[in-house]
């Protein structure tokens, strides 16, 4: 008795002490009730669950104990093999429902929010889905031809279906909360939140019940079938009337939840997408939900006949075989006649029959995509860059981008790591106002020094050094984008660490040393939380954490943040060794009182923890600001914080489309910005899109958890830019839905594509880059992220769509539109014209043999004044490892190209005309 007790109280103890682990991680940011609320929701949805499929138990149990008077001698109904069909339809059911309730149970514990869209997720059997289906199939076989039946096969659908609904709480969460947008689909007069937040949580209800019905009557019918009497005889002597009575509430319910499926399925024709309608075209109109709507009223009429009714039995039956042959009829002629009629009717008259239908996709793929937003301009540039032009763009030049991020990250590898388990990521593109007196912001990049814990060498990767010693990054590196040194490597205003730390001012920018540390403070930049994936660390602890590398010597420190699960008393170490399942915690010897717990140090991860709805798209990215004083939850002396991209997002938006690249989603918002404290682990979410329905459902459902955008500290929000993630998004979209005329739109003949370029070697698509421009009418430059496009199978460019991250306008895009009768230069085609110039390949062929290597850099387009102005830094590295240098910026103006050592130089000789010994300057009309 106390053995099983011991063994019964083994899973107890861990899942309390998993409970009281989250909790103490949920209150370290006061968000203890969001913990709580979603405990108390899986739950409620674990109790419904269970009340559900413990009436169906009951029923179960209920009819196969029919009354002793009823055991009477019948005669055969199922014989040889009509008997053995039977058998094979029945076990058939019983084992489709348990795998499928296998893989939603699978889903539901590893990614329950994937369960809205469980049916379009690729079936990967990994191993431990495969095992526990072998096992679990294997124990229920054995018990299926047992004399004393267990319903080890309900037993296990049932617990899979509670295990289900608690585990998608999110879905039934946002079904109650999410509100309309009053914005409504013109098919089925529904709002466009219906299929946002509703219709998933509705249908994967729909389909549970429909699972645990067919499980229940497949389960009971089985054990008819097999009993003792009616497998020796291989025969069935049928069901008594009490039976076939008890059945009849049964089968009704399996009717309805049938019926409601179909019903629901009407909606699914709005963001199906087939043929060239993204959403429900005329046939799928005038075909589809008719028949649908009609399948549907014939099996709720059917659940209500298969009741116990008045009628007469001959009346019923004929009612039951008409409904039932309608019911059918619905679904064989969608398959028989779709495509008969699409190829009769339709393709004759596409255009005519499906014009308003591509409006309506237009339209919505728009506004999914906010693509309905953008501000279009006429632009068309001159065709020769003049003195007027540089003057009026000289707040634009003066923070031209000349370093991309992969030659500062090779030489911030080689200069900056310090030590060979320091890493850096990456590095972000931002703007610090460096200059008071001009309103433009210094454009920077920006590098984290990180830990990884994985490139510590193989003698140092002791428990001890990973979990107490190694906690923890050190420092940042921040460079001008637009300068270099004398010996063409980056400039650095911030580099190195410790007392080698260097500050430095730029005399070219004009940016003075006094500058840069009042406005990127430095402080305590120890990097507790990152991009890396990390480890747990326990800290502070009686042993000394390694801080940063003095010279040839090391410092050490103790952690004095607020992050992490407290280590107190007793009970709350064994909590924790149970929850990060290792006893060593235990026997460390070196805890305190004030020792705590730090888990999920990946600042996404982190995020995600506290907000599982949300999707994290692209890389985080860290910024160092002053931080005002008085401030709730932010302390004055700590400057460096993440910023982590939240989005909602959504594959059932009526009429919208999917992505180009194939991937399911027809809706998206950045609808939450992130701030993770990288020494303390706090974590703030700020909403960004109130419009979205989405995250105003979940805004009513954890209301503790947001807050509004304007509650950011003004020092982290002019920091804020629009991410690269999102506008690409927007972009793969704008290719083919910048066309809101529905005749061009099915002519075709209008597509864009994103340009290639060469970088080093290799042609690859134009990524989105950011620069500091002039939006006109605006004389004043601002942040910008900016995608050049061209027409489809052409290098000509048509346009570029620009996302404006400064101020008031965050977030709105503008479209840049060329003339389609003239001819402007795309980046391929500047790209072919550079290396075409036989003084330029000259120089460049000299450097490859001389054991170096040409890397040709991003090539940016940008406006200048009333001409478009194209730059490409030339970089030059040893071909084993040497440090890239800035050594060349070519530029043109679509009629000259010019090859100088600076940027300034370039322009001087594309204005003038005229070269010198290391300047080269050439017409592009005469080199054509």
């Amino acid at each position: 008795m106390i053995g099983r007790f011991g063994i019964l109280l083994i899973p107890l103890i861990v899942i309390f002490s998993r409970l009281q682990v989250e909790w103490y991680w949920f209150d370290q940011f006061e968000l203890g009730s969001v913990y709580g609320k979603r405990l108390s929701l899986q739950l409620a949805g674990a109790f419904i669950a269970f009340v559900f499929v413990g009436s169906c138990a009951f029923w179960r149990q209920s009819w196969l104990r029919p009354p002793q008077a009823e055991k009477d001698e019948r005669r055969p109904v199922l014989t040889g093999f009509r008997y053995g069909l039977c058998l094979l339809a029945c076990l058939l059911v019983m084992l489709t429902v348990l795998a499928i309730d296998t893989r939603l149970a699978w889903l539901a514990w590893s990614d329950p929010f994937s369960l809205s869209y469980w049916w379009s997720l690729p079936f990967s059997t990994g191993w431990p889905l495969l095992s526990l289906s072998i096992l679990v199939l294997t124990l229920i076989m054995s018990g299926l031809t047992r004399s004393r039946r267990l319903g080890l096969a309900q037993v296990y659908g049932s617990v899979c279906i509670c295990l289900i609904v608690a585990r998608s709480w999110g879905l039934w969460s946002l079904a109650l909360s999410i509100p309309d947008l009053g914005r409504v689909e013109p098919m089925l007069g529904s709002d466009v939140s219906f299929g946002l937040g509703r219709f998933s949580a509705i249908a994967l209800g729909l389909e549970l019940v429909l699972l645990q019905l067919l499980l229940t009557l497949s389960t009971a019918l089985w054990s008819q079938l097999t009993r003792s009497t009616c497998l020796s005889d291989w025969a069935f002597s049928g069901l008594t009337k009490r039976q076939r009575h008890g059945l009849r509430p049964g089968c009704a319910l399996l009717l309805v939840t049938c019926s409601g499926l179909m019903w629901l399925s009407r909606h699914q024709l709005l963001w199906t997408q087939d043929g060239i309608v993204a959403g429900a075209g005329w046939l799928d109109v005038h075909l589809l939900l008719p028949l649908r709507s009609a399948g549907a009223v014939a099996l709720l009429v059917l659940a209500i006949v298969v009741l116990p009714s008045p009628f007469s039995s001959f009346r019923r039956r004929q009612l039951r075989l008409i409904l039932s042959c309608i019911a059918v009829a619905s679904f064989g002629l969608e398959m028989v006649l779709f495509p008969l009629m699409h190829w009769l009717v339709v393709r004759p008259r596409e255009l005519q029959l499906e014009t308003p239908y591509i409006s309506r996709a237009i339209e919505a793929t728009r506004q999914a995509y906010q693509l309905d937003r953008i501000t279009t301009q006429q632009f068309d540039p001159s065709p020769r860059l003049s003195p007027k032009d540089r003057e009026q763009g000289a707040s634009t030049l003066r923070n031209i981008r000349l370093w991309d991020s992969q030659p500062l990250l090779a030489t911030n590898r080689q200069l900056q790591q310090l030590r060979v388990y320091y890493r850096f990521t990456n590095a972000a593109v931002d703007r610090y106002q460096l200059r008071p007196d001009l309103l433009e912001r210094q454009q920077v990049m920006l590098a984290a020094r990180e830990l990884d814990q994985a490139a510590l060498p193989k003698r140092s990767r002791t428990w001890q050094n990973r979990h107490f010693v190694f906690t923890h990054g050190y420092g940042f590196t921040l460079s001008p984008v637009n300068s270099r040194g004398a010996d063409g490597l980056p400039d650095y205003f911030i580099s190195d660490i410790g007392r080698s730390a260097s500050i430095s001012g730029n005399k070219f920018l004009d940016i003075s040393r006094e500058d840069v540390k009042n406005n990127v403070p430095i402080g305590r930049a120890a990097l507790y939380f990152g991009m890396l994936p990390s480890p747990y660390a326990v800290a502070p602890t009686q042993i000394e954490e390694f801080n940063h590398p003095e010279g040839d010597e090391n410092t050490y420190n103790h952690y004095s943040g607020r992050a992490g699960v407290p280590l107190a008393s007793l009970g709350q170490r064994i909590a924790a060794s149970i929850y990060i399942r290792d006893p060593r915690l235990l026997n460390t010897g070196v805890l305190q009182s004030d020792s705590r717990l730090l888990l999920r140090r990946d600042v996404k991860k982190r995020v995600k923890a506290l907000a599982p709805f949300l999707q994290l798209k692209g890389d985080p990215y860290l910024v160092s600001v002053p931080m005002e004083s008085g401030l709730d939850q932010y302390q004055e002396d700590q400057h460096q914080y993440w910023i982590v991209d939240g989005y909602t997002s959504s594959n059932t938006y009526p009429y919208a489309s999917i992505l180009p690249d194939g991937q399911e989603m027809r809706y998206v918002r950045n609808s939450v910005k992130a701030i993770v404290d990288a020494y303390n682990g706090t974590v703030h979410l700020y909403v960004s899109e109130q419009d979205d329905p989405m995250i105003r459902g979940w805004q009513k459902v954890f209301p503790e958890l947001f807050q509004p955008l304007a509650a950011m500290p003004p020092s982290l929000r002019q920091h804020l830019m629009v991410p690269s993630a999102l506008f690409e998004l927007q972009v793969q979209q704008l290719l083919r839905y910048h066309v809101t005329n529905p005749r061009i739109f099915y002519s075709g003949d209008d597509v864009w594509q994103v340009p290639k370029e060469l970088y080093g070697k290799t042609q690859i698509p134009v990524a989105p880059y950011h620069i500091t421009a002039q939006v006109k009418p605006s004389v004043d430059s601002e942040f910008l992220l900016l995608q050049p496009l061209t027409p489809l199978a052409r290098p000509n460019l048509s346009g570029w769509l620009a996302a404006r991250s400064d101020a008031e306008h965050y977030g709105e895009l503008i479209l840049l539109r060329f003339p389609s009768d003239v001819p402007i230069f795309g980046p391929e085609q500047i790209q072919a014209l550079i290396n075409q110039n036989p003084i330029i390949s000259q120089q460049f062929g000299l450097w490859d043999r001389a054991g170096s290597q040409v890397v040709q850099g991003n090539l940016l387009v940008v406006p200048l004044g009333n001409a478009l102005l194209y730059v490409e830094p030339i970089y030059l590295r040893a071909r084993r490892g040497g440090l890239p240098t800035l050594v060349r910026v070519v530029v043109s103006d679509g009629s000259r190209v010019a090859m100088a050592k600076d940027l300034r130089g370039g322009l001087d000789a594309l204005l003038q005309g005229t070269g010198s010994k290391d300047v080269v300057v050439q017409d592009l009309d005469k080199a054509l």
